[in-house]
């Protein structure tokens, strides 16, 4: 089984909304670990934004899963903009080893040319599901799309929300993992 993953990112400071306070990342941590043993997919495709996708990202490397890492735009630029721009002081350390490991492994694509962020996170989403695709040995066997969040559309461009969309309308299953 191949598993792709999205999930919502630690929230801002003082975040009028909340959908993934700092304060659970253990117990999101312990909920991802429990889903990868029980479902053991041989490899994962996910972005590594800080939150969800790094520690999906992390159990599956400590349960030796091939990882597979999407980036919308260039290392740097995300790094600032989706890994270190929110509390946690671990996330930046995190994401270098995770997307070093990734890139000498030859696991790590990086998408490019997009003027708008929306289009290219967009373009992230349907990357990691394609790559999915491409990974998946047989098209009898399951494939997994894991969402990790609170379980509520924020609005048109949630993107998140999409992936899950997206991922039903291409079969595959879907498990969620709750982030409150």
């Amino acid at each position: 089984m191949i598993a792709a993953a999205a999930g919502r990112r630690i929230d801002e400071k003082n975040a009028e909304t909340s959908r993934f306070p700092l304060e659970n990342t253990n117990l999101v941590r312990a909920r991802i670990l429990d889903l990868l043993k029980n479902e053991a997919p041989s490899a994962l495709v996910c972005s590594a934004a800080c939150g969800a996708d790094l520690l999906i990202l992390e159990a599956a490397g400590k349960l030796a899963i091939e990882c597979h890492i999407i980036l919308p735009f260039e290392r740097e630029r995300f790094r600032k903009t989706s890994v270190t721009d929110r509390p946690g002081d671990f996330w930046g350390k995190l994401f270098d080893e995770i997307c070093d490991e990734a890139a000498n492994a030859g696991n790590l694509t990086v998408l490019g040319g997009f003027e708008d962020e929306n289009e290219a996170y967009s373009a992230a989403t349907a990357e990691i599901l394609n790559k999915a695709e491409s990974l998946h040995p047989k098209s009898g066997e399951k494939k997994l799309a894991v969402v990790i969040w609170e379980g509520d559309v924020k609005d048109d461009a949630d993107e998140t929300a999409a992936f899950a969309a997206k991922a039903l309308a291409r079969n595959f299953a879907l498990k969620e993992i709750l982030t409150k």
